[in-house]
């Protein structure tokens, strides 16, 4: 008797095991409009990629039914405009609700009810129109809520269980641009914009922000006041940030009166960073095309707290082989005040 007892209580311990130590990791990654800027009444429509993260891990597992919910947020700007599309998604997906808030945003509550395999993903696809206009810069997003049956399934990576994405929906401008775009051009960005119809109006003013919420004034370009014809202007931007740029053109009238223009926006991200090696063990190193443009690096963990701050005198290498192992963010501060961002994993 006392040979049977101990045999289940060695079953019951590696079972015990495997459930503290397999995981799952539900999760998002990433989500996309069809366009970042809609044009009031335009439609168009935002995916979602959901899935179970966890195949690149040892330690992964497959998702249990029902163990997580991904609940999506699309701002008052946008309504759903027909039914979601899961042709896309390897697993069933099932609408838990589909509400409006007192401000008017959309929230969709998904659920899962066979699980999601080990390494599974695919994309929901929503269907959308533009009912408000707003040129702020708003956003949809994702969160991911986990551990919702019993025994739960874990969660790797709390990383990938938030994720946004911008959005803005233009009205009709007074001074009628017929187009406005943003192209880049080696290291500058040229804007170019043509109007059909001009009234009464004064001048451009280009204003450009590196988070789409605080604007700078750049330059300023005189309109011919009165025009009935295509007119063509440019201005090139010859140091624009690192990481992202938003642009955007003040249209101003004679009475100093004036408009917005949509907001577009160029991306020179990372392109001349390196952090290596990845995974790390002992010393990260740190490469970028201008060193100069480099004012502070931090390392973040998961929770948010920095755990290195190199100051005012940022070093090429970074040794972490007294940090513990896991998942950091290293944050790269430059002159132009903007931040590049980078997820590392420490692993010995």
């Amino acid at each position: 008797m006392q040979i049977i007892t101990k045999v289940l209580i060695l079953i019951i311990t590696i079972l015990s095991f495997e459930k503290s130590f397999g995981q799952a990791d539900p999760g998002s990654s990433g989500m996309s409009f069809s366009q970042s800027i809609f044009q009031l009444n335009a439609t168009g429509s935002l995916e979602v990629v959901i899935g179970n993260y966890s195949g690149a891990f040892s330690a992964g597992k497959a998702l249990t039914p029902y163990d997580a919910n991904f609940i999506i947020t699309i701002p008052y700007i946008l309504k759903v405009n027909g039914n979601l599309d899961f042709s896309k998604v390897p697993f069933s997906v099932t609408i838990v609700s589909q509400t409006s808030t007192f401000a008017g945003s959309t929230i969709i509550k998904l659920t899962v009810p066979d699980g999601i395999p080990k390494g599974s993903f695919g994309t929901v696809k929503i269907p959308l129109k533009a009912i408000n206009g707003d040129q702020r810069i708003l956003y949809a997003t994702i969160a991911t809520e986990f551990n919702l049956s019993y025994p739960p399934s874990g969660n790797l990576i709390p990383g990938n269980d938030l994720m946004s994405t911008p959005v803005s929906v233009i009205t009709p401008l007074p001074v009628t641009l017929l187009s406005f775009t943003a192209t880049k051009e080696n290291k500058q960005v040229n804007l170019d914009w043509s109007t059909t119809t001009e009234i009464n109006s004064d001048r451009f003013e280009i204003e450009h922000s590196l988070n789409g919420k605080e604007w700078n004034l750049i330059g300023s370009i005189a309109s011919a006041v009165e025009s009935k014809t295509r007119l063509d202007y440019r201005f090139t931007h010859a140091n624009p940030s690192e990481s992202n740029n938003y642009y955007r053109l003040k249209m101003i009238d004679k009475d100093e009166t004036f408009d917005f223009s949509s907001i577009k926006k160029v991306e020179f991200e990372n392109i001349n960073i390196e952090i290596y090696p990845n995974p790390v063990s002992d010393q990260l190193t740190i490469k970028m095309g201008n060193w100069n443009n480099v004012a502070n690096i931090q390392l973040l963990n998961l929770v948010g707290n920095t755990v290195y701050d190199s100051g005012k005198d940022p070093l090429k290498s970074i040794n972490v082989a007294n940090l513990k192992q896991g998942i950091y963010i290293v944050k790269i501060g430059k002159t132009d005040g903007s931040w590049a961002t980078e997820k590392i994993m420490i692993a010995r």
